[in-house]
């Protein structure tokens, strides 16, 4: 399954900073780099539905890609920082002001590390790579998505953030439309794409 990561790989000083915002068609376990794929994934479960199990760039811990899952994938040249935090921070502020303001959404707040939580449950979890003064985001946003998947592909994290405090993958996470916010996956698309270029001026 394409996680458009190729945008790593296209970035350059005549192109410094592409956005791309899609929706999966399939299923996927998406593991972080520096991950063991047998503690993180249920891979019997994802040999038995044939869901591969991909290793991206960055890390961060395992997710689970399928439709209704907004991803938002982010490459850029910047000399602003040299701190992945900075642009964690930017990144998803700007998330949460466009939700906000666009779609009227309350109680969004960073949370852990890198996500970004709704009342204290997940709804966005991302990553980072970074070499030089390239990096590259990728996140995922829970829309409206099968969230039993998550938990009968993916195990309890080998190590969670503070704020999921040894909480099950149900008790955890949240979708959009679960949480009272029934917005259409197309539309959260056009926002952001309209507004890739706010978010350009803030990284670059």
């Amino acid at each position: 399954m394409e996680i458009h990561d190729l945008l790593y790989e296209r970035v350059s000083e005549p192109e410094p900073f592409l956005f791309e915002c899609w929706e999966p068609e399939g299923v996927a376990v998406v593991i972080g780099h520096g991950q063991n794929a047998a503690q993180e994934a249920d891979l019997t479960a994802c040999r038995r539905d044939g869901v591969v199990v991909i290793r991206r760039r960055g890390g961060g811990g395992a997710v689970v890609l399928m439709p209704g899952v907004l991803c938002l994938s982010c490459a850029f040249l910047s000399g602003k920082s040299d701190s992945p935090w900075f642009y964690f921070q930017q990144i998803n502020l700007f998330i949460i002001d466009l939700l906000a303001r666009r779609f009227g959404l309350e109680g969004l707040e960073p949370a852990g590390i890198s996500d970004i939580a709704l009342e204290g449950r997940k709804i966005l979890g991302c990553s980072m790579f970074k070499s030089r003064h390239l990096y590259f985001y990728q996140g995922s946003m829970l829309v409206n998505p099968d969230l039993f998947r998550i938990s009968t592909y993916l195990i309890h994290p080998s190590r969670e953030p503070g704020y999921r405090r040894g909480r099950s993958h149900s008790d955890f996470v949240t979708s959009l439309w679960l949480s009272g916010y029934p917005l259409p996956i197309n539309n959260l698309r056009q926002a952001f794409s309209g507004e890739a270029g706010a978010l350009r001026t803030l990284l670059i």
